[in-house]
């Protein structure tokens, strides 16, 4: 058996890190008007945001859509050429987007390979740290059965919380609906809150006046978690918003002087969904913990 891990640029992985740790890394397509990008290749994060705020004028509303299944059949035929038996593909929550179940319904089409999918249940940097969780696995010689017993583990410890200036792009992509998604706090003024629950649902958590305020009651239940045994790693996230972030960072070391926080973009295929403007913070058990360093699991 030998396994490959894929995924796509949704996991706020690059093309240098996935080449650097071998994991198989698909860029998602971003569509403006008639015009398709694809996330990291032809379009930065700079770059998507400066359209985004060029096109409001045009009234142009930019969309995500799936990564084709004849790009993962093609991924898989070329990964089985180089004698891959088992491709475990990553993909985004279940909650903001149907690739997953997509492709377990495709996968008998696949033949040269074996085709494992699993659902995140997050995005970005929850969705990354899991990635390269499975790909660290790999390299050690875990099997599939062993490396989803990790991914499970560290799946559930993942939280990510996001400020948004607006509703309305979540509204456009019927990701998130206020009135009918089960335990959604009502709408009020200000800055909507979200979070994804357990399950990968992304619900409306309330609302806050400031960025601030809001990056302050995810600080909260992040310090639960870090009270806890595990070593945690934690990110904020941003939309194009180098000085907030940087207010951001300050105020989350300050509060938390121990932790070291990442920072990462909020990238063109979830920009599309959270819109200009938006803040977050994501964290999760650090993925290292879950490797055993004396252990190659070839050898068991």
């Amino acid at each position: 058996m030998k396994i490959a891990v894929l995924t796509d640029t949704s996991a706020g992985i690059d093309f240098e890190e996935a080449q650097q740790r071998h994991i198989t890394l698909l860029a998602a397509p971003i569509m403006f008007g008639n015009r398709q990008y694809h996330e990291y290749q032809d379009l930065s994060t700079a770059d998507y945001y400066r359209l985004l705020r060029l096109s409001k004028s045009k009234k142009m509303v930019p969309t995500a859509p799936q990564i084709s299944m004849k790009t993962v059949q093609a991924a898989c035929d070329r990964l089985a050429q180089d004698g891959v038996t088992d491709v475990i593909v990553i993909g985004p929550s279940l909650g903001i987007s149907g690739f997953v179940n997509t492709l377990a319904a495709y996968a008998a089409n696949i033949t040269s390979v074996h085709v494992w999918p699993w659902d995140s249940r997050g995005i970005l940097t929850t969705m990354g740290e899991q990635v390269r969780l499975a790909a660290a696995l790999v390299e050690r010689g875990a099997t599939v059965d062993q490396i989803f017993e990790r991914l499970t583990q560290l799946r559930a410890t993942a939280h990510s919380g996001f400020v948004v200036d607006s509703i309305k792009p979540l509204l456009r992509t019927g990701e998130v609906n206020p009135s009918h998604s089960p335990g959604s706090t009502p709408l009020l003024a200000g800055k909507p809150m979200l979070i994804f629950d357990p399950s990968g649902k992304m619900r409306v958590a309330g609302s806050a006046l400031r960025v601030k305020g809001a990056m302050a009651d995810f600080s909260d239940a992040l310090a639960t978690d870090l009270a806890g045994a595990a070593p945690v790693k934690a990110t904020i996230l941003n939309a194009d918003q180098p000085e907030a972030t940087q207010r951001s960072v300050a105020r989350a070391q300050k509060r938390f002087p121990t932790v070291k926080f990442d920072v990462a973009l909020i990238g063109p295929s979830f920009g599309v969904h959270v819109g200009d403007g938006a803040m977050g913070l994501a964290w999760c058990q650090d993925y290292r913990s879950l490797l055993e360093p004396e252990t190659n699991f070839s050898d068991q």
